[in-house]
């Protein structure tokens, strides 16, 4: 959306603002008094004029109005000496229409005091330089405990499968006596290996980032 905005300083701001809304809201109806066009591009420019004036919506009170018409939105606000212009358009030419629009009208009104509209574009605000916004997605703080959850179940799982083959070789030892004195090595085994994975899985754990 393109924008545009004059200040107008004015003895009677609010008397201008109320004398615009009114004028915009006739509907065109105010044109059919003008002299009749010789030419028959000031005819067309007439009749379209009348045809986009004719869909305003106007609203306003003795402080701020509002003109909204096919060619785009007109806001006024009214401060002490002050009467402060906006208009608002989808395309450079709508914007250009509007501010000729709106502009000569207020001249016209306010020429005992040579009312003057001066238009200034408002561009769109840009990021400061050298500020680079990240697309990355931060996980929040459900995934990162979801990932954690995950990691201790996966290391119990370990343990587990480990527990099991060595205690499934530890049972099919015992069954024969000749190899007791093997199951008690195995089992030993399995005691160390259960200590170390354990401390292992603690340790990665509190490596791991927290989330803030």
């Amino acid at each position: 959306m393109l924008t545009a905005e004059a200040h107008v300083e004015t003895e009677g701001p609010s008397r201008y603002l109320v004398q615009l809304c009114k004028h915009f809201n006739n509907k065109g109806r105010h044109l059919g008094h003008r002299p009749r066009a010789h030419q028959g591009g000031d005819a067309q420019a007439l009749r379209e004029m009348q045809a986009v004036a004719a869909q305003a919506v106007v609203e306003w009170s003795d402080t701020h109005g509002s003109v909204r018409l096919p060619w785009g939105r007109c806001t006024m606000q009214a401060a002490p000496n002050v009467l402060t212009l906006r208009v608002e358009a989808a395309d450079e030419e709508n914007l250009r229409k509007l501010q000729d629009l709106v502009g000569g009208h207020v001249e016209r009104f306010g020429r005992r005091e040579r009312l003057k509209v001066t238009w200034q574009r408002l561009e769109a605000p840009t990021p400061p330089p050298g500020k680079i916004i990240s697309t990355t997605p931060v996980p929040e703080d459900g995934a990162v405990r979801g990932r954690r959850h995950v990691g201790t179940i996966g290391l119990v799982a370990a343990v587990v499968l480990v527990m099991a083959v060595h205690l499934g070789l530890g049972g099919a030892l015992l069954a024969n006596w000749r190899w007791t004195w093997a199951a008690g090595i195995v089992l030993a085994i399995v005691l160390v290996k259960v200590i170390v994975l354990a401390g292992l899985g603690r340790l990665a754990l509190r490596r791991a980032p927290k989330s803030r």
